[in-house]
């Protein structure tokens, strides 16, 4: 006999199934990966404006959170490489070249990007195999050759 002091509870509906939360936890889920996209996009901007405002410091904090909140994304590594050539860091803005040519092996500004970087460091046949690359997605042969001739002038 239920007392009058608490109302009857019934058990069934004080614990949610598991199928109930198994459908909560994946739109939870799916939010919270929509919000590491949209913060890390935040933290993109905001790294690209410091970069145009000429503070590497702050753009490198900047584009560093995005990279580790969204750690396959091509533009974030490619904008990092960018900024590491304006900070004179050649070989890790590569790395960056690099990881942003592995989650998008299209990326034609990224194969442009470091071959002129491997012209600079002397790695004449590095470059010439990223011109290729390049080229096959759409850059100008000649201009970018004649790029990488100033380049590896410079370097000697």
């Amino acid at each position: 006999v239920p007392s009058n002091d608490s109302p009857e509870v019934n058990p069934s509906l004080s614990r949610p199934s598991s199928r109930y939360l198994r459908m909560i936890l994946r739109f939870l889920s799916g939010f919270y990966g929509g919000m590491k996209s949209l913060s890390s996009g935040f933290y993109l901007t905001w790294g690209m404006n410091y970069a145009r405002w000429g503070q590497p410091v702050k753009a490198f904090y900047y584009l560093n959170r995005a990279a580790k909140l969204n750690t396959k994304s091509a533009n974030i590594f490619y904008q990092r490489g960018l900024l590491l050539i304006a900070m004179g860091q050649i070989e890790s803005a590569v790395i960056d070249f690099n990881t942003a040519i592995e989650y998008d092996p299209n990326h034609m500004e990224a194969y442009l990007n470091r071959s002129m970087m491997h012209a600079l460091a002397g790695r004449s046949e590095e470059a010439r195999n990223d011109v290729g690359k390049a080229v096959a997605l759409g850059a100008d042969r000649p201009s970018l050759e004649s790029r990488i001739t100033e380049l590896q002038d410079q370097a000697e």
